[in-house]
């Protein structure tokens, strides 16, 4: 009797491999960078359109306008912030998007003269218009 060794042939198990990465893989992980990238934009454009008041319970208050370039930089930095803080109030940072017809009683209210600008919600008039990280963590930590 005969044995039969039955080889196996490397490259059509790494063509198998590379075919369920290309078809099963990659379409998650386009998936996955899609939301990271686009869902603090489609927050920053329809979340903050009607903020009734001031939450005074958290740490900060970002003013922001939805098409300022300066402030579609820092508001995905602030978005993911307020994800990772999600359970703790003090630690979030409330965003008022001022272009907004409903919320431009703000900018009178508040004086705000530029975006983005971070006011502390324990003393309104410690502000900060920066898109620096550094000056931002600083200021939301309690520094000027």
């Amino acid at each position: 009797m005969k044995q039969r060794i039955k080889r196996i042939d490397k490259n059509k198990s790494s063509k198998s491999l590379t075919k369920i990465i290309i078809i099963k893989v990659f379409p998650v992980i386009v998936f996955l960078v899609a939301v990271f990238l686009l869902v603090p934009y489609g927050s920053m454009y329809f979340q903050n359109n009607k903020v009734a008041n001031v939450n005074t319970k958290a740490e900060a208050i970002l003013f922001y306008n939805a098409n300022c370039s300066h402030c579609q930089k820092i508001y995905p930095k602030i978005f993911w912030h307020n994800v990772l803080n999600f359970k703790n109030e003090s630690k979030q940072i409330q965003t008022i998007n001022v272009q907004n017809t409903n919320n431009k009683h703000y900018l009178a209210e508040f004086a705000i003269q530029a975006t983005p600008t971070f006011m502390k919600t324990t003393n309104t008039n410690q502000r900060l218009v920066s898109t620096n990280n550094q000056q931002i963590k600083k200021f939301i930590k309690g520094g000027h």
